[in-house]
């Protein structure tokens, strides 16, 4: 499988992507799926800049990456990066294979309940991520890969206090 990881981070590409989760698993390129990112050429050029040099960047929206995968095999050591629950389970649903869904980062914002440690979630994130489970794909939260896991299924359920 050319998909060596798949990450919900609302930061997209940062110094923890670049340094870390490219280098351990040993990524060629990073596929950024996003509807809004998608026409968004400003944001796209941030991102391209943040990457290391020798790894790929695209930008894809959620269904057209669907229907592109479906057609076209991924070749390259793959990391999708996502900024929601709710993208994943859409790609999950629409038939891309992955091996765990690795949760790094969503913000808390009004709106949003914390859940773990930089995780917080909308009502419709968290059903996402519970739909996730249901398919029988394992969730992990882990900000960097030296950091403990935590499982979703753990976690889904609570309400923790404060902000981040």
């Amino acid at each position: 499988m050319a998909i060596e990881l798949v990450r919900i981070d609302d930061r997209l590409i940062h110094g923890q992507i670049a340094t870390t989760w490219i280098n351990d698993f040993n990524i060629e390129q990073v596929l950024i799926i996003n509807d809004d990112v998608v026409k968004d050429s400003m944001q796209q050029s941030v991102i391209a800049m943040t990457a290391p040099a020798n790894v790929k960047v695209k930008v894809f929206g959620v269904d057209s990456f669907v229907n592109i995968y479906k057609k076209n095999p991924i070749k390259r050591r793959t990391m999708i990066i996502l900024t929601n629950s709710i993208d994943a389970y859409k790609l999950a649903k629409g038939g891309v294979k992955f091996p765990y869904l690795n949760v790094g980062g969503m913000r808390f914002v009004n709106g949003r309940t914390k859940i773990a440690r930089a995780v917080s979630v909308t009502p419709e994130e968290r059903q996402a991520f519970k739909d996730i489970l249901k398919l029988g794909i394992n969730i992990k939260i882990q900000m960097i890969p030296r950091d403990e896991v935590v499982n979703m299924e753990d976690v889904i359920d609570k309400n923790m206090e404060g902000e981040e």
